[in-house]
């Protein structure tokens, strides 16, 4: 099982014999018991958030760095007219491995241990994932779609020394301030504000009506 999930259909054209069939038995797997946790994680999230939440976990970018952790592309079977010079092509790969392992798993062993492999691996590393969200993009992209404006992103404060300072950022919305965050970067201290507000919202802890 463990053969077919790192063999490439270049290698072997036989659908039994690489990993095209588990890739898809992985990924749906994958859907499901990330889905599980985030409802134990966030039980008050509305869809939106949680799915929010899932894209960022089961996208291939993230599925490829969990994948290098153990140097899954070392194992790639496959001839030469893959290009494993391509970046992109290692990290469709490692993805696609990643996800064929998680169904062997499960065809192997059962749920339970495929439940506990994708705890070890890829949910011990969510915080990861979600660094990487585009905060300060959604934020905005709420507050338009709500007709509440473009959020203003202020600096209030700086302090430390001129090669190493850090910003302290407060984010406005319709005049009110509605969350702060400090950062080496404005980028990043905008990132951490915008962050707050979002989970808030999300959460459906922010306010019980409009901002």
């Amino acid at each position: 099982m463990l053969e077919k999930a790192i063999t490439h259909k270049s290698f072997n054209t036989k659908v039994s014999h690489n990993y095209e069939q588990l890739e898809f038995l992985g990924d749906a797997i994958l859907d499901e018991i990330i889905s599980d946790l985030l409802l134990k994680k966030f039980p008050n999230a509305d869809e939106g958030y949680l799915t929010q939440k899932r894209s960022s976990l089961v996208r291939k970018s993230f599925l490829h760095k969990i994948g290098q952790k153990f140097s899954l592309i070392k194992y790639l079977k496959s001839d030469n007219s893959l290009d494993l010079n391509d970046k992109k092509v290692i990290e469709n790969q490692t993805a696609n491995m990643f996800e064929a392992i998680i169904a062997a798993i499960k065809l192997d062993s059962g749920i339970s241990d495929c439940y506990s492999f994708i705890k070890k691996t890829l949910w011990k590393n969510k915080n990861m994932a979600w660094e990487s969200v585009n905060y300060k993009g959604l934020l905005i992209e709420y507050c338009q779609s709500r007709e509440l404006g473009t959020p203003k992103f202020i600096t209030s404060n700086t302090f430390g020394p001129d090669h190493e300072k850090t910003f302290k950022i407060i984010v406005e919305i319709k005049g009110e301030i509605k969350a702060s965050a400090s950062g080496k970067t404005k980028k990043s201290a905008e990132q951490k504000a915008s962050k707050k507000i979002m989970e808030q919202i999300k959460a459906q802890i922010f306010f019980n009506s409009r901002i």
